[in-house]
């Protein structure tokens, strides 16, 4: 907890009227200022990235290998499919 000495810096958040209305009501729901509402979700957030693991490059490098091999399982043949997606959509509207 903070004392009445500690030395407290703003943080700048801007929000469309809509967004703003559903935190205020969230925060008038718990019975907490707007600031003391957002400062406690935004400290939340960053203490479950802070304990969420990281993965290393090899980790990553590995996932992304996977996915590979699982897109080229799907398509051996390598076909582009969008622009098949595309050609079929074009061939369509020419016809109406």
């Amino acid at each position: 907890m903070s004392s009445p000495a500690t030395i407290r810096k703003p943080l700048g958040v801007r929000a469309t009227p809509e967004e703003h209305e559903r935190i205020t009501e969230a925060a008038r729901r718990e019975h907490r200022s707007v600031n003391s509402f957002v400062l406690s979700a935004a400290l939340r957030a960053a203490e479950n990235q802070a304990t969420r693991p990281r993965r290393s490059r090899e980790e990553v490098r590995a996932i992304l290998q996977a996915a590979r091999e699982e897109v080229q399982a799907a398509n051996p043949t390598n076909r582009d499919i969008l622009e098949e997606f595309l050609a079929e959509r074009r061939a369509e509207a020419e016809r109406e």
